[in-house]
């Protein structure tokens, strides 16, 4: 399954979700795998997603293969919203109960600003493992840096999983290219 299964396949992008933030930017690669504690029922998905951050706002709009726009999760002081691409909106206070109540899982987009840099989020606890990993907000990440990799450079894939309840999730990002500051 893919990520255009999640929300229809239209192929038009209404203008709300063409909306780009001054600010960084990570592009890459994206793949999930989830199980529903309760059912057992497993799926997974793959597409591509491009995160944004500028001063108190954050976006992940989540892409089929083809790079149409699936979603767009948007979080700041305002609260959160994810937006599909046929125009229907939710709102909530975070974007982890969003994802998970409307996607089926649940996405950490409040501690990707700094595990894209390979980096525990600041304001969170965080517990570094014995074979490198991170620990925080129950999730267990990996960071994988690119064979050619400077020293403290940005990791090229992160491995995240989540032990539920109510879902468990695998997620796999690959970063394909950042920009901005």
């Amino acid at each position: 399954m893919v990520l255009c299964a999640v929300a229809g396949c239209a192929t038009t992008r209404p203008a709300a979700l063409a909306r780009v933030l001054d600010g960084r930017t990570v592009e890459g690669r994206l793949s999930v795998r989830y199980k529903d504690l309760e059912t057992a029922k497993e799926e997974s998905l793959s597409g591509r997603f491009v995160w944004t951050a500028a001063a108190d706002e954050v976006e992940l709009s989540l892409l089929d293969p083809l790079g149409q726009t699936v979603a767009l999760v948007r979080s700041g002081t305002h609260g959160s919203s994810i937006t599909f691409r046929d125009g229907h909106r939710v709102d909530g206070a975070t974007p982890e109960s969003l994802t998970q109540n409307t996607l089926g899982w649940t996405l950490p987009l409040g501690g990707l600003s700094d595990w894209l840099d390979g980096q525990p989020d600041r304001n969170r606890p965080a517990t570094r493992l014995a074979d490198g990993r991170l620990l925080q907000d129950r999730w267990t990440i990996r960071f994988v840096a690119a064979d050619d990799a400077a020293a403290g450079a940005p990791p090229k894939r992160i491995d995240l999983a989540y032990p539920g309840p109510p879902v468990e999730v695998e997620m796999r990002l690959v970063v394909d290219g950042r920009g901005g500051p």
